[in-house]
């Protein structure tokens, strides 16, 4: 935190942001309430431990036909992988010198200081967009599921391992026909032992280019791009979720967010805002700001990746 704000770092002649009536108008565009998207994605979980460890288990498979006095056979469940996601400490803050506090004339220090919520708030937000920027890749902080793939993959596996493969992932640009794919790939789920469970798809994110398209396709009468005639069996079927943090002009997910959804965050400790004197003789004053969290996924099955 050596780094201070000073008067000196407006650059020309006059120094305006300490003279009264000379600054008529001060323009900053950061000044605004914090942009949060990530909440489409994330189911939030409450923990206070360092770390959360998720274990993969499924229950009891079907029956088997039985002879005549043939003793009925007992079960146990599988266990599978363990997923562990360690909290993470996020920060940042600033300076400024005493006499930028005394000779200002725009209220800088109250300025920044509520921007510095807007800051943590938004990198937050950035920081639980990267897996879905990269769904595909297995080395980010975040780490992989229970089966060691990346959020989107062709061979997602349930227990025993190998077996049950499920595919989350379509490299095809959003559609109808990529709808209809996605929606029989959640109707049509099986659970980790290999029987149905069926999942309802609750909605799509998108970049926001996909804006008009997906409008189309959820809000047209007939299907749209055609002159069949034919009845558009999606209008009104998905909600329609824009997200700007995404940053590839083509990706969409599809979500079935139930009760089985395990893409999860945890804050642990929200941002706090601690003002103190510098710790010298200077009296300039310091305001910093931290946080504890993490996320991540042990099943990535609640989640169907669009086009990467």
């Amino acid at each position: 935190m050596s780094n201070a704000i000073r008067t000196g770092f407006d650059t020309s002649t006059y120094n305006v942001l300490m003279k009264e009536g000379y600054l008529k108008k001060l323009f900053d565009d950061t000044q605004r309430a914090a942009i949060v998207r990530h909440t489409m994605f994330y189911k939030k979980e409450t923990d206070k431990d360092f770390w959360v460890l998720k274990q993969q288990m499924a229950g009891l498979d079907g029956w088997t036909e039985l002879v005549e006095s043939q003793n009925i056979p007992s079960q146990l469940p599988l266990l599978g992988s363990q997923k562990k996601i360690e909290k993470r400490r996020f920060g940042t803050g600033f300076k400024m010198t005493d006499k930028m506090l005394k000779y200002n004339k725009r209220g800088l220090w109250d300025r920044w200081a509520k921007d510095l919520r807007k800051v943590m708030e938004e990198s937050w937000d950035i920081e639980l967009h990267v897996p879905f920027n990269s769904p595909t890749s297995t080395s980010l902080t975040c780490g992989t599921g229970f089966d060691s793939k990346a959020l989107g993959a062709t061979d997602h596996s349930g227990l025993p391992a190998g077996s049950n493969t499920y595919d989350n992932l379509l490299s095809a640009a959003l559609s109808f026909s990529a709808l209809e794919t996605m929606r029989y790939y959640f109707k049509t789920f099986k659970d980790s032992r290999g029987r149905l469970m069926g999942k309802t798809p609750t909605s799509i994110v998108i970049e926001p280019s996909l804006w008009p398209l997906a409008k189309e396709i959820m809000g047209s009468d007939y299907k749209p791009h055609e002159t069949s005639n034919t009845d558009n069996i999606f209008k009104n079927y998905l909600k329609v979720e824009e997200n700007e943090r995404l940053t590839s002009p083509t990706t969409w997910f599809g979500l079935a967010r139930d009760e089985d959804y395990d893409i999860c965050v945890y804050v642990d400790f929200p941002p706090d805002f601690i003002t103190k004197d510098a710790p010298d003789s200077s009296r300039d004053r310091i305001v910093t700001s931290q946080m504890y969290g993490g996320y991540g996924w042990g099943s990535a099955a609640g989640c169907y990746v669009g086009n990467t």
